[in-house]
């Protein structure tokens, strides 16, 4: 692994910072960190600490080894969301938030049809989400098929976080959405 000096390290995330379309505020945001910090990291000040300098390269996507993860940010009412790739154990991506976000009420408990990416088999793929069985189904699909954009229109945090515990979903996706979940839980 390659030794980065503070400049490196700053220009490598505004880099990645401008690449991902985020102010410095957004980046500030999404690590956890205050916006002067991002600032002074960004201009190569060298008395940052490491912890949170990780913690910004994280929010872009990077490792502090300066390797790029694959990652997708999503904007929603309730602000960014940012996506890591998960893969499954028969090898198919999945897409993974940093934490939940809320949809409108009318949208959350809507009929939908969900989209042929999700729902690949032939009829069926109108599901009612003010009904617990049709949304655990859906969000089950969902998460094991959708890419971030899908997601982020179909699964409501509230009514995941509300229905997580009783309802099935496979050790893989419980593991990788447990984060977000307990996440969501605390803030509630």
């Amino acid at each position: 692994m390659a030794t980065m000096s503070p400049g490196e390290i700053g220009e490598l995330v505004r880099g990645v910072r401008k690449s991902l379309g985020l102010t410095q505020a957004e980046l500030a945001e999404l690590a956890g960190v205050g916006r002067r910090f991002v600032i002074e990291l960004e201009a190569g000040h060298g008395r940052a600490e490491l912890r949170k300098v990780a913690d910004v390269m994280r929010a872009v996507g990077l490792e502090v080894s300066d390797e790029p993860d694959p990652i997708e940010m999503v904007r929603t009412p309730s602000g960014l969301v940012s996506f890591r790739t998960v893969m499954s154990r028969i090898g198919r991506p999945m897409a993974v938030p940093n934490r939940l976000w809320r949809l409108e009420p009318e949208r959350a408990t809507a009929t939908v049809t969900l989209p042929h990416s999700v729902h690949w088999s032939d009829g069926g793929g109108t599901f009612d989400l003010a009904d617990w069985n049709d949304r655990a189904l859906a969000y089950r699909m969902l998460m094991l098929e959708a890419t971030p954009s899908v997601l982020v229109d179909y699964v409501d945090g509230g009514q995941l976080v509300e229905m997580w515990d009783d309802m099935f979903v496979p050790p893989e996706i419980r593991q990788a959405w447990q984060g977000a979940v307990s996440d969501f839980r605390d803030v509630a």
